[in-house]
């Protein structure tokens, strides 16, 4: 038997609760993961909560988690693309916040992709949601070498991960961000800007900008996005929220096998989301509150082998380093 985290009604943290279920056996096309880390995202208490449930219909009861790391345990038939003892990283449908999960394994599913060996399982876990987004958002926006990017909601994990992705691709970035997160922005090789009034002048000066990314949502990055990026096109926002597109500002469409291309584009340089707070699996609903408070400056990861006793949260991470 392993262990899940699951929900019988959309609700609140409340809702969750740790429950036995068997180790799954992989039918034909699928492998077996045990996992290492998983990735704690916006998206988890969106779901929970039911925001979601007709762009992402889930049958109850319901598990959450949409990105994770871990080692494949099992192959089914006809399965080439991995053996057990391979490290993967998964993304995708929901259903991380459990021990084992059978998933397919094939490309064309995208549910899972080959961990490099550069990553911890901490890193390579909250890769797919933060890096994955923000290069499917540079794409987007078509960046370029020697272009000046926007980036609002900057020291968030899409925003930190956009700031270094478009640092690899050779353009100069501006972010949005709390004073407290602005060195980290500094080492990462952005220009920060504090939130607030007057954020359009302040912005202004800095400019022209060529393309803008919002990672935080709200009138103000939408409206500072459509007064500083032309054309349309160059502008996009990865939240969904009503006022983004009434400001004109294109909401994110993910490219196919973002993760694939997203790791292609690292290879080798520095990268990295810094870890805010680590908990054990059996605590995912104290870090789904610790995530909805926002403001970590990090990603937040389960441990399923962690227990309570361990203390793990919250952590002090050094932050990434330089993307350049």
């Amino acid at each position: 038997m392993s262990t899940a985290v699951l929900f019988d009604a959309y609700g609140t943290s409340d809702e969750l609760y740790g429950a036995e279920v068997p180790v799954p056996v992989p039918a034909s096309g699928e492998v077996v993961v045990r996992y290492t880390a998983i990735g704690v995202n916006p998206i988890d208490w969106k779901l929970l909560g039911g925001d979601l449930r007709d762009l992402v219909p889930m049958d109850l009861p319901g598990c959450l988690g949409v990105e994770a790391a871990g080692v494949v345990v099992d192959v089914g038939p006809g399965v080439r693309r991995f053996q057990v003892g391979d490290a993967v990283i998964r993304h995708g449908r929901p259903g991380t916040y459990r021990q084992y999960e059978a998933v397919p394994a094939a490309q064309e599913a995208d549910e899972h992709t080959p961990q490099p060996g550069r990553f911890s399982a901490e890193q390579a876990a909250v890769l797919p949601v933060a890096a994955g987004t923000a290069y499917s958002a540079l794409v987007q926006v078509g960046l370029r070498a020697g272009e000046r990017l926007l980036v609002h909601g900057a020291s968030g994990g899409v925003g930190l991960a956009a700031v270094q992705l478009a640092r690899l691709m050779g353009a100069e970035v501006i972010g949005t961000a709390s004073a407290r997160h602005h060195g980290l922005l500094r080492r990462l090789g952005a220009t920060p800007v504090a939130y607030g009034d007057g954020l359009l002048d302040q912005l202004a000066p800095l400019g022209p900008f060529d393309a803008s990314v919002d990672c935080a949502g709200g009138p103000q990055p939408t409206e500072t996005a459509a007064e500083l990026v032309q054309p349309r096109a160059r502008r996009v926002t990865v939240a969904w929220e009503p006022g983004a597109r009434a400001g004109d500002v294109p909401h994110l469409e993910h490219v196919p096998l973002e993760l694939a291309s997203t790791l292609d584009l690292i290879g080798h340089s520095p990268f990295e989301l810094p870890v805010a707070a680590r908990f054990p699996l059996s605590q995912a609903a104290e870090a789904l509150d610790l995530g909805r408070k926002g403001g970590l400056g990090g990603k937040i990861v389960l441990l399923p082998g962690a227990t309570p006793t361990d203390r793990l949260h919250p952590t002090s991470p050094e932050g990434p380093r330089p993307a350049s």
